[in-house]
C-alpha cells in the first residue's frame, strides 16, 4: 500500500527540511575535508575529473536528499558545500533558527522554503539572515534547489562582510 497524498506531503517537506539543515548549518567539518581532498587530488590529476573519493563523499551526503540529476545540477552550478566552505574561510558558524516550507498550490511538486539563519562571527553578536529559495522534487529526492531572493545573508558570508 502507497503512502497517501498527505503523507507524501510530510514526506518532501521533512527531505527538504533536512536537506536545509545539513547544507546551512556551517561550518561541517566533513565537507571541509571532503573539498580539500579534491584539490589535493586535482593538483595531482590535472584532467579535472573529480576523485573516486570525492564523489562517493557527495553520493552520501547530498545524493541522500537529491535525485542524480539533482546532484549533478548541484555540482555544476557550484553550490556543493558553499555555505561550509565561506563559514570555514571566513570564520562564521551558522544554525538555523525556523525553517518554513510551503507546497506550491499551482505546481504541487514544487516546495518554497524560507530558512533563518543565525550566524556570528568569533564569538561578535549573532545576527539573523533569510535564505528563500524553491526545491522541486520528484518521488526519487529533490530534483532542483535553488537560493533565491536578494541573498544578503549568501553575500555576506561569501564575502566576509
Amino acid at each position: 500500500m502507497g503512502c497517501s497524498q498527505e503523507e507524501q506531503k510530510d514526506q518532501n517537506i521533512e527531505l527538504i527540511e533536512s536537506f536545509l539543515e545539513y547544507d546551512l548549518i556551517a561550518p561541517n567539518e566533513e565537507a571541509i575535508q571532503a573539498n580539500d581532498e579534491l584539490w589535493k587530488w586535482l593538483e595531482i590529476n590535472d584532467d579535472g575529473t573529480p576523485s573516486e573519493e570525492y564523489e562517493s563523499f557527495l553520493k552520501e551526503t547530498y545524493g541522500t536528499y537529491l535525485t542524480e540529476s539533482g546532484l549533478e545540477h548541484f555540482k555544476t552550478t557550484g553550490q556543493v558545500s558553499q555555505f561550509h566552505l565561506a563559514a570555514e574561510e571566513h570564520g562564521y558558524e551558522t544554525a538555523i533558527k525556523k525553517i518554513e516550507i510551503k507546497q506550491n498550490e499551482d505546481t504541487p511538486t514544487n516546495y518554497n522554503f524560507t530558512a533563518t539563519v543565525e550566524y556570528e562571527k568569533g564569538g561578535e553578536e549573532k545576527l539573523e539572515g533569510e535564505i528563500k529559495g524553491i526545491a522541486i522534487v520528484r518521488p526519487e529526492g529533490i530534483a532542483k534547489i535553488t537560493y533565491q531572493g536578494d541573498k544578503e545573508f549568501l553575500t555576506k558570508l561569501l564575502k566576509n562582510e
